[in-house]
């Protein structure tokens, strides 16, 4: 096409600058860059000025300077033309009207450049007006920032907490369970504490360096057994119904052992499984969810199935897409899936409520499926847990301090795409459709859901960028990452004020929210499980 089919809106000639947070870096940019509107497949667009930093791409046109059209709902961090570099998914240049994906070194520099983000949104933009030594410096900049190795020290986060002021306060409500004191509560919230206990056994990570410091257990495991295998095969405590049931998980030993470990390590289970398991008073369950539910290998691929119907970058993609779009989105998987995971849940909720039986839920290392089916489990059946406090606190205990590896399921390093799956957004998924089903039993929105998994990519909280609670504190202790005031500290995402003014934070609470009355003891027997 040439200059005059498209509807040009003339390139600026005010100077517009990025906005830039504390400790971050403009590290290149290129003017008279053109943004196509996505939307209706015609040439239309808008000129501005692309840039890289090292935490986003930004696009800035003349209207980011003006305040006239702000959105309702805005993010204070990340605006609706920036792209966090952990966002971004895959870069395609156009050379000729190909497409190529762009990795490493370029020797050739594209006309277009589309941007896929992992949160869906794709950014197309035409070089053709750029001056070549700008495009060759932004498109070279943006695929190194972004699609190459990086090490956890050089993520945003470090560079923003050493520069930015501790001013945030993050406790707002969220229990953290980083102390004692945080699980002896909730032990006491679910009347656990008549057969669980809060142990100390992993101060100082002796145990274990996947284990957080502190944890519940069955109050008659000794601290030997604890020890002996590192934290495997231990049932470690997640929650209590209130007939006394309790829903536990473990790291499985494992697989391939030569017989005579095979046989120590079976005896140690017998053992420890006679502690929970003393018919006919108290029944246990077991549940190998590596053989019960899809592998993370099956989620990862379709999820990726799923992803593709959405990344779509013209309208001819569009059309062939939209005639068959209900059966390519099924035979993406990615549903059945969502279905399978809720209807476990479905089925521990049964044998802790209706068969008063505790059930122990094993996996390999016991932080993937084990997090969403427990979490699911406490949402469906813990009024607390659809409250927006107790949402968050059951994501920091089960997650966050359970040890979910977010840096590897998300790859934010670009380390290794075999560890990559998407398990904690397959659970924002099924908490999603429990929304969709019961609107007024959630305190929070689907928008809550929405930002939340958006700020699976926002590298100014330390929430979702380590893989332990153990890599943290190593991280923060380290000499370099000193401040003036002592050892740096993390905002955490719970603290929505950062990315969000109050009129925001408003779309995040549901007005039509109805708390769950407190049952009536003498009702209780007649009342059905439901």
């Amino acid at each position: 096409f040439s200059l005059q089919e498209i509807h040009i809106k003339e390139p600026i000639e005010k100077e517009v600058n990025p906005h830039l947070l504390p400790g971050e870096l403009l590290l290149c940019e290129a003017s008279t860059v053109y943004k196509y509107m996505q939307e209706d497949g015609s040439n239309r667009g808008t000129y501005g000025k692309l840039v890289c930093t090292n935490f986003k791409i930004s696009f800035l046109d003349d209207d980011s300077a003006s305040d006239d059209n702000e959105p309702e709902f805005k993010n204070k961090i990340v605006g609706e033309n920036d792209i966090t570099l952990q966002c971004v998914d895959q870069i395609y240049g156009v050379y000729d009207e190909k497409k190529k994906l762009l990795t490493g070194q370029l020797r050739k520099y594209p006309e277009r450049l589309i941007i896929y983000c992992k949160d869906l949104r794709v950014f197309n933009f035409c070089l053709r007006y750029t001056k070549e030594e700008e495009v060759k410096r932004i498109v070279s900049g943006i695929v190194h920032h972004s699609q190459t190795p990086k090490l956890l020290k050089r993520l945003f986060l470090f560079s923003y907490a050493s520069a930015a002021p501790n001013s945030t306060d993050g406790r707002n409500q969220t229990v953290m369970f980083d102390t004692l004191e945080d699980w002896r509560d909730e032990l006491e919230r679910t009347k656990g504490n008549v057969k669980y206990k809060a142990v100390t056994t992993n101060e100082g990570y002796r145990v274990s360096e996947k284990l957080p410091l502190y944890f519940v257990v069955p109050i008659c495991i000794s601290e030997e057994s604890i020890l002996k295998y590192e934290g495997r095969g231990i049932p470690i405590w997640c929650w209590s119904c209130h007939n006394g049931a309790a829903l536990l998980k473990m790291a499985a030993f494992p697989k391939e052992q030569d017989d005579s470990t095979s046989q120590m390590q079976k005896a140690f289970l017998d053992g420890i499984y006679k502690t929970i398991s003393k018919p006919p008073y108290e029944l246990l369950k077991v549940d190998d969810l590596s053989s019960s539910l899809p592998s993370l290998q099956d989620i990862q691929t379709a999820y990726t199935r799923f992803k593709q119907l959405f990344l779509i970058d013209n309208s001819t993609d569009f059309w062939a897409t939209d005639v068959k779009w209900f059966s390519l989105l099924e035979s993406t998987n990615w549903l059945e899936i969502i279905r399978r995971v809720l209807k476990k849940a479905i089925e521990v909720a049964e044998c802790l409520e209706r068969q008063h039986t505790n059930v122990l839920l094993i996996e390999e290392t016991a932080t993937d499926l084990c997090c969403v089916i427990s979490s699911l489990v406490q949402v469906m059946m813990d009024s607390y847990s659809r409250t927006k406090s107790g949402f968050q606190s059951l994501i920091q205990k089960e997650w966050i301090i359970g040890g979910h590896s977010f840096l590897d399921r998300c790859n934010h390093l670009h380390k290794s795409e075999k560890e990559e799956a998407p398990v904690f957004l397959l659970l924002l998924n099924c908490v999603w459709q429990l929304v969709q089903q019961y609107p007024p039993a959630f305190e929070f929105t689907e928008t809550y859901l929405t930002v939340l998994s958006d700020s699976l990519y926002v590298p100014v909280f330390s929430t979702f960028f380590f893989n332990s609670q153990h890599q943290r504190d190593t991280s923060t202790s380290g000499e370099s990452l000193k401040t003036q005031s002592g050892p740096v500290r993390f905002l955490t995402v719970w603290d929505w004020s950062v990315q969000f003014d109050p009129k925001a934070q408003a779309f995040l609470n549901n007005p039509f929210y109805a708390e769950k009355p407190k049952p009536d003891k003498s009702q209780r027997k007649t009342a059905r499980f439901k």
